[in-house]
């Protein structure tokens, strides 16, 4: 499968869809305006809950029962909802009643893997897992979905895999994780991922980019659409490793050639001086002896040693004076330009710049992506380009009462009122000049001015 880049960012999208596409944009290039946490978003609505206003008590109801920036707790999200119910809003009632259908469909699944039923045992696990009809318990989780597992569900191996890969309802154990994930490898997408998650992080296996890179695109052959921005990912992580393993031979070459260029200038210095220190010698004694034959008395004359070769300063080019420092912007490290948040490395005559995983969040929206950005430098100008490389994009808006949220398929494509693609986003220009402060005064997309100060 090829990863998208010339398509269009989102699928086509209509109404409310489109508008929360929209948002997203906003997200990924965001205005100059902060984006709010859940425990901010959290924090506002209960005043204006508290207060009686039934949107917002919806709105906290809503954050208890998902767990968005508070601990997951159902009764709380429950007395929410009931009181949104009460202040006549037509969501809330409609929750509580699919709610209370979720309730009846667990205790319906739950008798049934009691009596065996695999498929049950399964979904009763999921259940228990993402607190559906249910108090969330990771460990009823893992017992459940262990004994459809046993009994050869192979989602259930594969869902097993990923609660001993992330540790939920147990411990960690990245061995029993790769031995189901190799199971089922040949027809579970899904595991086919966590393998590629398991080589690129070097989790229970030898850190390998290129084998995480194969396991990830099986999957996304399988139509596994979060493995797009993964593939892309470790493919800049190989090439950031090539240059860095190229600058590092280059500057082993030249720190070796400077060094035999400083010993071989303290052997000619020492020859001359040595030379010098013999003239000198023999001009004193011929000097010497002509006065002796006068029948003078001889002066020794005082040598003079030649004085210490100073060092030339090492003078850094301009790219390398942008890369010897960290840049900020108002307290927060620049993501395109190099900061603590990126890996820089030189190759030829630019700079290349990629940025550690980052994170943003707005309403239900929860992007992961990096920064590549690549840096020249002309006539007292930095000129940088740079692009978001989206990795993964969730939405935990969804119409989770239907099963299917349960599922497998929920996970693998992210079916949640729409779809986001992982991969580059658009690319934007910056130019920067240093300015009197030492600092760098930037426009971007030759219309927001920035200054940029080193830290």
């Amino acid at each position: 499968m090829q990863v998208w880049q010339s398509k269009k960012y989102f699928h086509a999208l209509t109404g409310a869809r489109f508008l929360a596409a929209m948002a997203l944009l906003f997200l990924i290039h965001p205005p100059a305006f902060s984006m709010e946490t859940w425990d901010q978003l959290l924090e506002k609505q209960l005043q204006e809950a508290n207060n009686g206003d039934a949107d917002a008590q919806y709105g906290v109801g809503i954050k208890y029962l998902k767990g968005q920036g508070v601990k997951q707790d159902r009764k709380e999200a429950i007395r929410w909802l009931k009181q949104a119910a009460t202040s006549g809003h037509d969501g809330a009632k409609d929750k509580l009643l699919r709610l209370q259908d979720r309730q009846k469909l667990f205790v319906k699944l739950l008798d049934k893997a009691h009596a065996g039923d695999q498929k049950a045992q399964y979904q009763t696990g999921i259940m228990y897992l993402k607190g559906k009809g249910v108090a969330t318990d990771g460990s009823e989780a893992r017992s459940w979905i262990g004994k459809a597992a046993a009994q050869g569900d192979r989602k259930a191996i594969t869902r097993l895999g990923i609660l001993y890969y992330k540790g939920e309802g147990g411990t960690k154990d990245y061995a029993r994780a790769l031995k189901n994930f190799n199971g089922v490898s040949n027809d579970s997408v899904l595991a086919q991922y966590y393998l590629g998650e398991m080589y690129a992080g070097g989790k229970g296996v030898r850190k390998n980019y290129k084998t995480a890179i194969t396991w990830y695109q099986k999957a996304a052959d399988g139509g596994f659409v979060r493995a797009g921005g993964k593939i892309i990912n470790m493919q800049e992580e190989l090439k950031m490793e090539e240059r860095h393993k190229t600058n590092a031979v280059r500057k082993a070459k030249l720190a070796k050639a400077a060094a035999k260029q400083v010993m071989e200038r303290r052997r000619q210095e020492a020859a001359r001086q040595a030379a010098a220190t013999r003239q000198a010698e023999a001009t004193r004694q011929a000097e010497a002896a002509r006065q002796a034959a006068a029948g003078k008395t001889a002066k020794l004359q005082t040598i003079k040693v030649a004085p210490a070769v100073r060092k030339k300063a090492i003078k850094l080019s301009p790219l390398e004076q942008l890369a010897s420092k960290q840049w900020a912007r108002k307290e927060k490290q620049v993501e395109y330009l190099p900061s603590k948040v990126t890996d820089c490395e030189m190759e030829k005559n630019k700079l290349v710049c990629f940025s550690g995983l980052l994170t943003r969040v707005s309403g239900s929206n929860t992007v992961h992506y990096r920064v590549k950005s690549e840096v020249t430098s002309a006539r007292s100008v930095y000129y940088v380009t740079y692009r978001n490389l989206v990795i993964d994009a969730i939405s935990i808006e969804s119409d989770d009462e239907d099963l299917l949220g349960y599922d497998d398929d929920a996970d693998q494509n992210q079916d949640q009122g729409f779809r986001i693609k992982t991969g580059w986003t658009q690319g934007h220009k910056v130019e920067c000049r240093l300015n009197a402060s030492s600092g760098l005064d930037c426009i971007k997309d030759q219309t927001y001015k920035m200054v940029f100060v080193a830290k």
